[in-house]
């Protein structure tokens, strides 16, 4: 079992790799961007340790076999913290996009709101740093113990039955 946490443990600093990696990829908010995003090339690697750190907790947690209400309490936990992380950052990304309109407003004498719409949609390298954050990776770190424990009462009721 201890081979498995430091597994997790590994899969976990990778992960935090890439989201600062992808953090850095952001250009300052008077910067072009460009051509694309090069940090989305990056980004898909995260899918795969997703579902491998889910694999790693599911193991963990039939290991000690939880019971049901101590689960259940995680997982009222676990979305109250991805609510509030959610609300936070979306309050972080409208302080964002203020902080590139004050800097085009400094630097043109005005700004162009659609410009702005566009370079903070989801894909556009100017918001790497909004995604690919500590919040971020914490959001991830916790979601993907969710998803353990949903799969864990899963098989709890499947084996019930």
């Amino acid at each position: 079992m201890k081979g498995v946490k430091i597994i997790l443990l590994i899969v976990y600093l990778l992960v935090l790799g890439v989201f600062l990696v992808i953090n850095q990829m952001t250009p300052t908010p008077s910067a072009s961007s460009g051509n694309g995003n090069p940090a989305l090339l990056l980004a898909w690697v995260i899918l795969p340790l997703l579902y491998f750190s889910v694999l790693l907790w599911i193991r963990i947690l039939r290991r000690y076999s939880i019971n049901t209400f101590f689960s259940l309490g995680w997982l009222f936990v676990i979305i109250i913290h991805q609510i509030i992380a959610f609300s936070y950052q979306k309050r972080e990304i409208n302080e964002y996009r203020q902080v590139i309109k004050n800097t085009l407003f400094k630097r043109y004498g005005n700004v162009d709101e659609e410009y702005v719409r566009t370079i903070t949609k989801v894909l556009s390298i100017h918001v790497n740093n909004q995604y690919f954050n500590l919040n971020t990776y914490f959001m991830f770190v916790t979601f993907s113990i969710l998803v353990a424990i949903v799969c864990i009462l899963r098989i709890k009721k499947k084996e019930k039955i």
